[in-house]
């Protein structure tokens, strides 16, 4: 069995080659993504570990030339596959993987800060004049506003249990109740939990039904002062929903990932039209999907998607398969 892992980062190559040794299972490192000018990398390989490219999102010549090469799977390293055309992967018989569960601290972790950086309105102090900090300096603590956790799974949870270990009130909408979190949040319609929250946070994974979640008409129910923590999709957010909600609220948010942003993995950010119009908001913070990244979270992820690869190999199973 021999392995190749696309778009490596310096942080994942000790772990992979780790791996590698202990299973004594060959992986090529790649650092480049898969594209059209690397796919050809692939062959000669019986497993495929990768982030999806944008050219694969697109491009149904991808998965035909990889079962060409004999692929039989296809294991991608995060939660979300939305990068993932299925009805191709099904067509040419490439069973599909993901990392469902790693560290649900590190994602957690860093929303609950954004929560208390908004609280005290500290991202919008970093965009004002230093004769103004301390005139704007003024916060509420935790316990004196609502947190709306949207989506209540291992991340979700572990962000509501923080807060509420804070002193602080949350409020919680989820297609499936916690009966563990129960006891401690307030269940509600998502509509309430929206119109009701001082600080919005959301946990909930990208599908068909919630894209553009938050358009006008949701953003038109919350607090005029009301401010939203995104560590989940961009595309979750109407990105110009939000503009023209943050024309004219007092509010703000903190984006760990924007709308559309897999189209400048490569090139940056700042090349992304969303965040051009959005760093115009002075009542707006940005950090380059970085929400996850943290040693342990990195190991989790390359070591999941590496099992993932060779489960399947190996017995044409893997827990974390995805239906097609």
């Amino acid at each position: 069995m021999k392995l190749i892992y696309y778009g490596v980062s310096e942080e994942e190559e000790p772990f992979i080659q780790q791996w590698s040794f202990l299973h004594k299972i060959p992986v090529t490192i790649r650092n480049e993504q898969i594209s059209k000018e690397t796919i050809e990398y692939a062959k000669g390989h019986d497993g495929i570990c990768l982030y999806p490219s944008v050219d694969m999102r697109e491009n149904e010549t991808f998965y035909r030339m990889l079962s060409n090469y004999g692929m039989k799977q296809l294991s991608i390293k995060s939660t979300g596959i939305d990068g993932v055309n299925l009805e191709w992967a099904k067509k040419y018989h490439l069973q599909v993987t993901n990392v469902p569960a790693y560290s649900p601290t590190s994602v957690g972790h860093f929303a609950v800060m954004a929560i208390l950086m908004l609280a005290r309105n500290i991202p919008m102090r970093m965009h004002t004049d230093d004769q103004l900090v301390r005139k704007t300096a003024i916060g509420d603590e935790i316990q004196d506003i609502k947190v709306g956790i949207i989506g209540t799974g291992r991340i979700g949870k572990a962000v509501a249990q923080t807060i509420v270990a804070m002193g602080g009130t949350v409020l919680a909408y989820s297609r499936t109740q916690d009966k563990e979190l129960a006891s401690l949040v307030s269940y509600l319609s998502l509509e309430d939990v929206v119109s009701q929250a001082d600080i919005l946070s959301i946990h909930i994974p990208l599908t068909k039904e919630s894209v553009h979640l938050f358009d006008d008409e949701l953003f038109a129910k919350m607090k005029p002062t009301a401010k939203i923590v995104n560590t989940a999709r961009g595309k979750i957010i109407d990105t110009k929903a939000l503009i023209r909600w943050l024309e004219h609220s007092e509010g703000g948010c903190m984006l760990d990932t924007l709308e559309d942003e897999e189209k400048y993995f490569q090139v940056g950010q700042e090349q992304n039209p969303f965040y051009q119009d959005l760093m115009a908001y002075p009542n707006v913070f940005i950090t380059p999907h970085i929400a996850y990244y943290t040693q342990l979270a990195v190991k989790e992820i390359a070591e999941t998607a590496l099992n993932n690869a060779r489960d399947i190999l190996e017995s044409g199973a893997s827990r974390n398969t995805i239906s097609l």
